[in-house]
């Protein structure tokens, strides 16, 4: 079908986000935060940071909206409670730079958190504008400057074309089309059955994936890239909402699960056929659908270069990251949609070829129900949802003697939890972990332009086996990496000035902290994560840390910035071994949690178990969980590859044992 603009365009109506009251707080926020002059001279006053950020703001689902709003009211009456004692706006510049500076040294969360979201949002903002993206340098060029390839197009069904009550049917239906979806849909579609795939998200494709960077999240991530789990600290959690999921908006990073992890999970939760050897085949096949390939070193960034020679000077472990990707140019924005068709996401790989094997994608389809009968799920209720607004157009009812339940770690529980299914063990929604990253930066004398290139083209594994660290060089994309630095005030400014000398690299631990969901207070609500990091998983993070610093002084950097309050900055080896000795605790920076896993666990045992060895729910026949969720523990690297081979697994399972489950 012809896509029209209600499925293409995700903007909310445009509207005035905020009170006049509002953006004033906003306009004198952003213009300490990023004053005029110094060494970068323009400041947000210069390209109207707050009006831009109050549009973005109009363009945030209800909710979000609303909580930006509160954060700016908090920050407004936040100084009633200082030794200021009047509302942020009514402070002269001077007491409100000094409020500025006193709360971003503050230890206490309450006023940490606030100013954490807002300088990112103004941060954000503000370099996304094209007059500050052309003053740091960054021309949205990709390395090879050729026409990019047109991949594969789907035709998901969507309103207007349909509305209800509407009713289908199928052998399989699939709730989520990503890494755990879309393997199942196609694997069960080119094995015979009728597949129908229901996906909250809309669909996207290349002629998408231009424009200013933040704009393009607000597109493409659920809650405009704000997700994120309650605890100590807000931790961001972002997660793809479109066809395709978060492999969309991944870095096209393609690791298998180490080894003993396998082996872990086969031995202690009796997954049996989940060690390397069985595994070895079944990630094979998914490698050459998705075409999986070491980053060709054409495209490898300075940024990874630099911190290549490092590694191999210091005799470490390194080696270029295995991409999924065919065409790929090196423009480097990979988690904003990939502009070349090159990463093969699964809206280009796995789903057109379901698609060509009679499987069906439902888009802006919000599941809300499966219906349960005698113990064995039936089908699957969900509304139909309008692009632009969100409103309810209809409802789809699916029966169908399979359900795989494939919405990723965070939504994949909540479902269940809403539905009331599959309780016995107690375990939905606990165990979560969420593969803590941090990213690290280091300054050069000479000039890095560390985005140009593949978004993550460099690993080390030097600390992988004994503590679960993996170190991947990643690019200062600005417009989303920028809020990464340091600095407020003149000292931002000092960083953006010297942006494009910047390297950055992610550090990341396989944790042993444990989050849970909780589900949202009705249908379609958003569920509530919370997760806090225990001070083991800090203290490793610490260790990577200091070996990224070690690396990076190595290959040259006048300075390490390592988000550790009492060693903000590192410049010489004698500060690196104080680094070591720092304790996790004190003022580690806020990590992000870019891989969520743990939430509905696979085990053969019913009572420590929420699914069994292929990921059948313990207490609903026919009901299937597909994605990062069923994972036992941190699998230790990004899962995209470890969740398609699982779903491959269970759709296999499914497939030899189709007299048992349909009918």
């Amino acid at each position: 079908m012809k896509k029209s603009e209600d499925t293409r365009d995700t903007d909310h109506p445009r509207q005035a986000a905020l009170s006049r009251r509002e953006l004033a707080v906003l306009q004198r926020l952003a213009d300490v935060l990023i004053p005029r002059g110094g060494p970068f001279p323009l400041g947000a006053a210069d390209v109207d940071t707050a009006d831009r950020l109050a549009r973005y703001i109009g363009r945030f689902p209800r909710r979000t909206r609303t909580l930006l709003r509160l954060l700016l009211l908090w920050w407004e009456v936040s100084p009633l409670l200082s030794r200021h004692r009047q509302p942020f706006s009514r402070l002269d510049a001077t007491d409100r730079e000094a409020y500025l500076h006193e709360t971003y040294a503050s230890r206490r969360p309450w006023l940490r958190l606030p100013l954490f979201w807002l300088r990112t949002l103004c941060l954000t903002a503000f370099t996304s504008d094209p007059r500050v993206e052309e003053a740091l340098g960054f021309t949205h060029s990709c390395v090879d400057e050729s026409p990019p390839r047109v991949g594969p197009r789907l035709e998901p069904i969507a309103y207007p074309q349909v509305w209800g009550p509407l009713e289908e049917r199928a052998d399989v239906c699939v709730i989520g089309s990503g890494a755990g979806g879309a393997v199942i849909a196609k694997e069960l579609a080119e094995g015979g059955l009728s597949v129908i795939v229901i996906e909250e998200g809309a669909y996207f494709t290349q002629e998408d994936f231009q424009g200013p960077l933040f704009e393009r999240v607000q597109k493409l991530y659920r809650d405009g890239g704000l997700t994120a789990a309650l605890g100590r600290r807000t931790i961001p959690i972002p997660l793809g909402k479109c066809v395709g999921g978060t492999t969309v908006v991944n870095s096209g990073t393609c690791f298998r699960a180490p080894d003993s992890v396998l082996r872990e999970w086969e031995s202690r939760w009796g997954i049996e056929g989940a060690d390397p050897a069985s595994m070895e085949p079944i990630f094979r096949r998914v490698e050459e659908i998705i075409g999986v390939k070491p980053t060709p070193r054409e495209l490898v960034s300075e940024n990874a270069l630099l911190f290549q020679r490092g590694v191999e000077a210091l005799g470490y472990h390194g080696a270029p990251i295995p991409r999924n990707i065919d065409g790929c140019r090196g423009c480097g924005v990979c988690a904003l949609g990939c502009p070349s068709d090159a990463k093969q996401a699964m809206h280009l790989s796995y789903l057109p070829r379901a698609a060509r094997h009679g499987a069906r994608v439902y888009a802006r389809c919000r599941a809300r129900r499966i219906v349960v009968e005698k113990g064995r799920a039936v089908a699957v209720e969900a509304d139909i949802l309008d692009a632009r607004t969100d409103q309810f157009r209809g409802r789809l009812r699916v029966r169908s003697p399979v359900v795989v339940l494939a919405a990723g770690a965070i939504h994949s529980p909540a479902f269940l939890m809403a539905n009331g299914l599959g309780r016995s063990s107690g375990q939905v929604g606990k165990n979560l972990t969420i593969h803590p990253s941090l990213g690290i930066a280091a300054l050069f004398e000479q000039e890095v332009y560390g985005w140009r290139g593949t978004l993550q083209p460099y690993y080390v594994d030097e600390l992988q086996e004994s503590l679960g660290v993996m170190l991947e060089v990643t690019s200062p994309l600005p417009g989303v990496g920028a809020s990464l630095l340091p600095g407020i005030g003149l000292e931002a400014k000092e960083m953006l000035a010297r942006y494009k000398h910047t390297a950055l690299v992610g550090v990341f631990v396989a944790d042993s902290s444990r989050g849970r969901v909780l589900r949202g207070p009705g249908p379609g609500a958003e569920p509530t994560i919370l997760y806090d990091l225990n001070r083991e998983d800090g203290r490793r993070l610490v260790q990577g840390i200091a070996l990224a610093g070690e690396i990076f002084l190595e290959a040259g950097a006048s300075a390490v910035y390592t988000g550790l309050s009492r060693l903000p900055v590192v410049q010489s080896r004698e500060e690196l071994e104080q680094l070591r000795e720092v304790d996790a605790g004190a003022g580690l920076a806020t990590p992000t949690g870019f891989h969520p896993m743990g939430t509905c666990r696979m085990g053969s045992d019913p009572v420590t178990s929420v699914v069994g060895p292929y990921g059948e729910v313990h207490d609903v026949k026919n009901l299937f969980v597909a994605d990062a969720s069923v994972f036992p523990s941190c699998v230790g690297v990004n899962p995209q590859v470890t969740i398609m081979a699982f779903a491959t697994r269970t759709a296999r399972h499914i497939l030899e044992n189709s007299d048992r489950y349909l009918p």
